[in-house]
């Protein structure tokens, strides 16, 4: 199951958690629960991202030439 789908299937349970008739202190520990687990794996879905953009730069930067200040100042010279 991916991040995503537990995200949704969390945030159908806090619908469900909130229009059903559970007790006071026994909802706020779901919409607790709930709440703190999808703020985690909203984060770690961030952190996948960013590590891909990551690679995705050192990637490019292997591409292209590495051009040294000396070399920029020499040719405006």
């Amino acid at each position: 199951m991916t991040k995503h789908t537990v995200i949704l299937f969390l945030s159908v349970f806090i619908i469900i958690v909130t229009l059903g008739g559970f007790p006071g202190w026994l909802r706020t520990i779901f919409l607790v629960f709930s709440s703190v687990t999808i703020l985690i794996l909203a984060y770690l879905s961030s952190v996948v991202y960013c590590s891909n953009c990551k690679k995705l730069i050192t990637d490019s930067e292997n591409i292209l030439p590495f051009v040294s200040p000396s070399e920029i100042e020499n040719k405006q010279n």
